[in-house]
C-alpha cells in the first residue's frame, strides 16, 4: 500500500486450506495451501517451484467459504518472496471459474 491507498480491486479474505492444483499441461494433481481469496484470485503455497505466467487449475474448498467447492483456470502473476513451511508463495489471478469435474491426469 503506498500513500494508504488500496490499489487491489478486490478484498481478499484469509484462508487456511487444502487446495488440489494441477499444471495445465497435464500432469498429477498436487497438494497445496491457500493463503487468501478474493473474487480476482488467490495466494497459494506450493513446494514446486512455478514461473510467473504459469497456468494452473485449482480444486478449492474451504470452511471459511462455507464448505462450496470451486475449480478455476488460474495463472500466477507475482511470486512471494518469502517461504512459509518450506513452501513458495504465488499470486494467481482468476481466469475462469467453472464446474466441470476435475480431471486428475495422474
Amino acid at each position: 500500500m503506498q500513500d494508504g491507498v488500496e490499489k487491489r480491486r478486490f478484498a481478499r479474505t484469509e484462508v487456511n486450506a487444502a487446495v488440489q492444483y494441477r499444471l495445465a499441461d497435464g500432469e498429477a494433481a498436487r497438494d497445496g495451501w491457500l493463503g487468501n481469496i478474493s473474487a480476482g484470485g488467490v495466494l497459494l503455497w506450493a513446494e514446486d517451484e512455478l514461473p510467473v505466467g504459469t497456468t494452473l487449475y485449482l480444486r478449492i474448498r474451504a470452511e471459511e467459504l462455507g464448505d462450496t467447492e470451486m475449480e478455476v483456470t488460474a495463472t500466477i502473476v507475482r511470486l512471494v518472496p518469502a517461504r512459509q513451511d518450506g513452501r513458495l508463495g504465488y499470486g494467481c489471478r482468476f481466469d475462469a471459474i467453472y464446474s466441470g469435474p476435475f480431471v486428475d491426469a495422474g
